[in-house]
């Protein structure tokens, strides 16, 4: 299938309170003769930040909350809820289980801001959009044996990649012998999530190094998948974002600390290859690993190295001794295994007949490209380049540069935004042409 450039202005940025929604419903109703008549099964899988979570002991919302969208992570509680255990993980897990379980995709974001109430659609639109297009929308995570449907397929942003890839092939195995084949439609971290279950399965990953073979294992199950702007090579801004703390998430975000972010396995899995030169030495050298070795980490204070969030350490440790050494030793072991997920994800990708996969990536956007080490404990922006403004064209078209050869791959760059590029009309029409094609 050919790689086709689709040139639209950006119509919509994500805290600008406009929606590119008024012309989804046009769309939709257009495709839904067909779509009705082809009944697919759509599983739809959302980016990092953008499932909701909840404390399954309290029933508490920690993430997606109605007025302030997430619990505070400058406080004790709201740290503890929102990171990742610091202690070692049992043998064969990436990440200690935790109360914490996701709920939903994150339809609208809010807060109440001086008494007055702010809320933006994040999926809202788009997924409503695909009900009008004749999907029935399931309960989250409920995907039926056939369609046709719609599912919003939550998982636990903070944890692996390869976690979320697995919880995703329990659910559509247990549907079952004679379930139809599903149409996945992942958005950013999502679309990452949904390549690695395509090609492994649920098989999981050796953290001493060892990577499975490819098997193809999801197309068992999936006939087609759609990844709108996946960070197939990473995002810069996840080096930025887990050294510096994520200060600029805007007024619905609260201030995330380097160390809850570092505590999360998909942090370092969404950061770039070396080979993409994305870190720089304070001379302006190329950072030859990229920033994979912990002893980088430890001797520049980065994450859970952070001389100034050492209380921050002691909220995580829960009263148990040596938090600073515990969290030197977790951050080491998850650098290490982003490795090994990123030996696993940069491989061919050659789909076997049967299932297509079509990848919707942004351009017309400044995106961050390179950041260089500063005092402080930061890195400071250095670079752009073209994308959609988080991930790099670069990245999201990576493994698709040959479509216009593969019969099972196709890519399509258009103008738009990254958070909000499920909803833009190109995009929207895009989606819709996979769902209803044979």
């Amino acid at each position: 299938m050919s790689a086709r450039k689709l040139t639209l202005p950006a119509l919509f940025a994500l805290l600008s309170g406009c929606s590119t929604g008024p012309d989804l419903p046009v769309l939709a109703e257009t495709a839904r003769p067909q779509v009705t008549a082809r009944a697919p099964v759509v599983v739809f899988l959302p980016g990092t930040l953008a499932a909701t979570l909840e404390n399954v002991e309290t029933g508490e919302r920690v993430w997606g909350q109605q007025d302030a969208l997430s619990l505070d992570p400058r406080t004790p509680d709201g740290l503890r809820q929102l990171s990742l255990p610091i202690s070692p993980p049992p043998a064969g897990e990436t990440a200690a289980i935790d109360t914490i379980r996701p709920v939903d995709a994150l339809r609208r974001a809010g807060r109440t801001i001086l008494g007055m109430r702010v809320s933006i659609p994040i999926y809202e639109d788009a997924l409503d959009g695909l009900g009008r297009a004749g999907l029935r929308e399931t309960a989250p995570g409920a995907i039926p044996a056939s369609g046709p449907s719609l599912t919003a397929f939550p998982y636990d942003w903070r944890r692996s990649i390869v976690d979320g890839a697995q919880a995703l092939g329990k659910a559509l195995e247990a549907r079952g012998e004679g379930a139809e084949k599903v149409v996945l439609v992942g958005h950013s971290m999502g679309g990452t999530v949904a390549l690695h279950y395509l090609m492994y399965g649920t098989a999981p990953l050796n953290a001493g190094g060892g990577v499975p073979e490819i098997t193809w294992a999801g197309a068992k199950q999936v006939k087609r998948a759609v990844l709108v702007g996946p960070p197939l090579r990473g995002s810069t801004i996840a080096i930025r974002n887990t050294v510096n703390g994520n200060h600029i998430a805007g007024p619905l975000v609260p201030t995330f600390p380097t160390t809850m972010l570092a505590t999360h396995p998909s942090s370092f899995e969404l950061m770039p290859r070396p080979t993409e030169g994305a870190l720089q030495e304070a001379d302006g050298t190329v950072r030859a690993d990229g920033g994979f070795d912990p002893t980088l980490w430890e001797r520049r204070g980065w994450g859970l190295a952070n001389p100034l969030e050492a209380d921050k350490r002691r909220w995580l440790a829960g009263g148990e001794d040596d938090p600073d050494g515990r969290g030197l030793a977790r951050q080491a072991a998850l650098l290490d295994w982003a490795q090994v997920f990123h030996r696993a994800a940069d491989r061919r990708i050659d789909p076997p007949e049967g299932l297509d996969i079509h990848v919707i990536a942004g351009t017309g956007e400044a995106t961050l490209k390179t950041v260089r080490m500063i005092d402080d404990h930061e890195v400071a922006e250095v670079s752009q380049s073209d994308g959609d403004g988080t991930v790099l064209l670069s990245s999201a078209s990576a493994g698709f540069e040959d479509s216009g050869a593969h019969p099972r791959k196709t890519l399509s760059i258009i103008e738009a935004e990254h958070s909000r590029m499920v909803s833009d009309p190109t995009a929207f029409s895009l989606i819709l042409d996979a769902i209803s094609a044979e």
